[in-house]
C-alpha cells in the first residue's frame, strides 16, 4: 500500500472482522501517519444521550446537545469533543480534542458536526497499514449523510455504496442461525 495519509477519511470494517470493538463500525480518522500511527473515532455508534445528560458543567450550556458517542475503545474513561464538516470540494476537514471555548464556536458554523466521544480507536506505527494490507477495512471518504445515518445502517449503507460486492454479506444477520 503506498504511503499516503488519511486522516479525514472512514474505514469501515469488513463484513468478515468480528473484533467486538469494531464489528460493523465506521470510524473517522481524525490522525494517520505511517511512522507514528493513527487515532480516530466510531462514527455509527451513538449513546442516546447527549453531553448536557452526563457532565454537569454542560447542562445549561450551549453544547448541552451535543450527541454523545461511543468513540472506540482506548481511554474510554475519557470525553473527549471532535467535530468534522465536509468541504464543497469533497474534503473533510477533522478536529478532535477541542476546547469548549472552540466547541462553542464551531457549532454556530453551518454544515460543522459536532460531537461528544467517549475514548477513541488507536493505531500503533504500521498497525493500520497492516490490517488495511490484510483487507480489515474498507477506506472511504466521509460524507455529509454521516449526520442522518446511524449505526449498522451508515456502515451498511456506505459498505455497499463502496464495495458493493460485499453488500449480501453485509445484509446477513449477525448470528446466521437467525437466517
Amino acid at each position: 500500500m503506498p504511503d499516503r495519509r488519511l486522516a479525514g477519511q472512514v474505514l469501515l470494517s469488513h463484513p468478515a472482522l468480528e473484533d467486538a470493538h469494531f464489528r460493523r463500525s465506521a470510524v473517522l480518522l481524525h490522525a494517520h501517519d505511517p511512522k507514528e500511527g493513527a487515532f480516530g473515532v466510531i462514527l455509527n455508534r451513538p449513546l442516546g444521550r447527549v453531553l448536557g445528560e452526563v457532565e454537569r458543567r454542560f447542562r445549561d450550556g450551549p453544547l448541552a446537545a451535543v450527541p454523545l458517542h461511543e468513540g472506540g475503545p482506548v481511554q474510554n474513561d475519557r470525553l473527549a469533543l471532535g467535530a468534522w464538516r465536509v468541504a464543497a470540494d469533497g474534503l473533510a476537514e477533522v478536529r478532535f480534542g477541542v476546547d469548549e471555548t472552540e466547541a462553542t464556536r464551531l457549532l454556530a458554523e453551518p454544515a460543522r458536526r459536532l460531537r461528544a466521544y467517549v475514548g477513541h480507536a488507536g493505531w500503533s506505527p504500521g498497525q493500520l497499514e497492516d490490517e488495511l494490507r490484510r483487507g480489515a477495512w474498507v477506506v472511504v471518504p466521509l460524507a455529509a449523510e454521516a449526520e442522518t445515518l446511524a449505526g449498522e445502517d451508515l456502515w451498511r449503507r456506505w459498505l455497499t455504496r463502496h464495495r458493493p460486492e460485499l453488500g449480501l454479506v453485509a445484509d446477513a444477520p449477525g448470528d446466521l442461525g437467525l437466517n
